[in-house]
């Protein structure tokens, strides 16, 4: 670890997040080391021989879980859904909708103040053909798969077909890691912002 702590600033692991561009507070220094620390093993673990299927799941939630595909998608689902009268269809698509842009600008907004470096802008991943973004915390397409996995377990009509639903965007969300692009605790709370937001959307909106 010592060769991702010499790198200052804002966040690296070992090294702790920024807040706004200023300094982590000194009480939280230690949780988040160890969930850097714990952050940096996870990925070496899960990065270092993935295999075929775990890159093609990658490459598939690469494309597939942006909002600039889910919301369009969620959009023509719900628009289907009340010319034709099919309620589960419009409550997805509404749902959906209200979710993933919700959840898209409370993702971009905390991207902003955390500040996070992603695994490949940081020592020694760093890719020198990449500029540092420091927008790692939370994951924007993790938080996407979640919202779209939980509009559609709105209308899921069973345990089963919802844990299917859930278990596809975990696979598909955990190809962020794969591809080097996101710390294991950038996809679990993107995960989570994305369910929150989606399920308080499906509270607030009408059936």
């Amino acid at each position: 670890m010592s060769d991702i702590i010499e790198q200052s600033g804002i966040e690296n692991p070992g090294g702790g997040i920024g807040y706004g561009g200023n300094p982590v507070p000194v009480i939280l220094r230690p949780t988040l080391d160890a969930v850097d620390s714990l952050d940096a093993q996870v990925h070496d673990i899960v990065t270092c021989d993935p295999g075929p299927v775990s890159h093609a799941l990658a490459t598939a939630g690469h494309y597939a879980i942006k909002r600039h595909v889910l919301i369009p998608s969620f959009a023509i689902a719900g628009i289907v859904g009340l010319m034709t009268g099919q309620a589960d269809l419009r409550r997805a698509g509404s749902v959906g909708v209200a979710g993933l842009v919700v959840t898209a600008t409370a993702s971009r907004s905390i991207k902003r103040y955390v500040k996070r470096r992603r695994p490949d802008e940081c020592a020694p991943r760093q890719r020198t053909d990449k500029r540092i973004s420091a927008r790692s915390l939370p994951s924007g397409h993790a938080a996407s798969a979640f919202a779209a996995a939980t509009a559609l377990a709105t209308v899921s009509r069973s345990p089963a077909q919802s844990l299917m639903i859930y278990g596809t965007a975990a696979a598909l969300a955990s190809g962020r890691v794969v591809r080097h692009r996101h710390w294991a605790s950038d996809v679990l709370a993107g995960a989570l912002l994305g369910t929150a937001v989606t399920l308080l959307a499906r509270r607030l909106l009408a059936r």
